[in-house]
């Protein structure tokens, strides 16, 4: 009993126990804090029942608190992937990573009651939270229909006369914003072709998805086609472009037109025939969380190989960055050489490679996200916030691979159980 008492006593006094064990209240001291716009040196953050109560550096510490000693750590606001696309499990996935957000950008399960009613609750979870698109607008034979399973249909977009009542249906389901697809496969040389909405179309389905106070997220894969979305007043594209570098006068067209891009470029890395997926696999503190879903994603390759594709995203994510176009990390989970959670941490190291500085890259999946999509204060660590928080041994903020070494996590306030599923 002597030998107890002891034990407890010394880590008492390291501040590593708790006086008392709290469910979702506790205390984080002497921790250095990126707040999702800047870092602090040194400081305590409370929570008391799920929200962040107080960060500073001589915050009182309520009676009996639990009090977890955070020296040589840093924490962070939960993560968020700005692209992704669920299904069942990806969202444990994505949190055993500290990727406490998703947003979807299409899934055909649409349970967006059973998300909205998670995102607004203060409940223990072991899911991210999600926003979602649901369906995209797209035309028959279209991008992304041919991924779908067999025999599975979805609606389409017949003419610009229906975008309205195509958007509103949208909406009544639930979408959170709306997400439309602009693709012909010319971006690969390729002698096939695809079916994809006119520039009427575009143009109808983003005025009717303004009229209903949605973002109009468009999928591109090609300068031509962003270029198109952006005249059209898309209000977002969804992946970083890979056919061409961009000239002064696309960025121009993308500031002046407040468009923000999704940058993705992990998945870019992948179909060049980069090993960045397959090293984050084998990576200590990153293979012992991971899923068979997740190991089969990261290690998959895409069947059509493009060398050029990588290096034209990652020049024009530094270009468009470098003029000040708000740049968002999504990994577009789980596509080939991606994997839901992990793959984020991959896509901060690449932000990182294309000039970003370890803040920045933190605040394009943190604050950043959280300001644009309104998703109802997360992404920061700031009284009154939700406390869904990464706890990292280092200094992710200066060498942004530590944010792999993750030493907890909360969501809502409770620690996240990090261990994968047994099959």
């Amino acid at each position: 009993m002597r030998g107890l008492v002891s034990a407890a006593l010394a880590a008492l006094i390291a501040g590593n126990i708790a006086a008392t064990a709290a469910g979702n209240s506790f205390a984080v001291r002497n921790v250095r804090v990126f707040d999702g716009d800047k870092t602090i040196p040194r400081a305590t953050v409370v929570v008391e029942d799920g929200r962040i109560a107080a960060v500073g550096r001589d915050t009182e510490i309520p009676a009996r608190m639990m009090i977890i000693n955070g020296r040589g750590k840093t924490l962070l606001p939960g993560l968020i992937d700005s692209h992704v696309h669920v299904f069942p499990g990806a969202q444990a996935d994505a949190l055993r990573f500290g990727v406490t957000t998703e947003l979807d950008m299409f899934d055909i399960s649409r349970d967006f009651k059973t998300w909205k009613a998670q995102r607004t609750s203060l409940a223990r979870t072991g899911k991210a939270d999600t926003w979602a698109a649901g369906l995209g607008v797209t035309v028959k034979g279209g991008a992304p229909l041919e991924m779908l399973p067999p025999g599975m249909s979805v609606p389409t977009l017949n003419r610009a006369a229906d975008a309205q009542k195509f958007v509103d249906a949208r909406v009544a389901e639930g979408s959170d914003y709306i997400k439309l697809f602009i693709e012909t496969l010319s971006e690969y040389h390729s002698k096939k072709t695809m079916p994809t909405l006119s520039r009427a179309e575009v143009c109808a389905v983003i005025a009717a998805t303004h009229a209903n106070h949605r973002l109009a997220i468009v999928h591109t894969q090609a300068e031509w086609a962003a270029r198109e979305a952006i005249e059209c007043g898309a209000d977002a594209i969804a992946h970083m472009i890979p056919d061409r570098v961009v000239g002064g006068h696309f960025i121009a067209l993308a500031k002046r037109h407040h468009i923000f891009f999704e940058t993705t470029d992990d998945v870019w890395a992948g179909a060049s025939g980069m090993d960045f997926a397959q090293k984050l696999a084998r990576d200590p503190r990153v293979a012992p969380y991971l899923s068979l879903m997740q190991r089969t994603t990261l290690l998959a390759t895409e069947k059509k190989i493009t060398p050029g594709f990588f290096p034209t995203v990652l020049a024009n994510t530094r270009a468009l960055h470098a003029a000040g176009v708000p740049i968002l990390a999504g990994t577009d989970s789980p596509n080939p050489a991606t994997a839901h959670g992990a793959a984020l941490h991959e896509e901060l190291q690449i932000l990182v490679k294309a000039g970003f500085t370890p803040q920045e890259a933190l605040h394009a999946a943190t604050t950043l996200p959280d300001t644009i999509f309104h998703l109802g204060r997360r992404g920061r660590v700031a009284k009154g916030y939700r406390a869904n928080l990464l706890l990292v041994d280092g200094d992710p903020t200066t060498n942004i691979a530590d944010t792999l070494s993750i030493d907890r996590i909360w969501m809502n306030g409770y620690p996240v159980d990090r261990a994968p599923p047994k099959k």
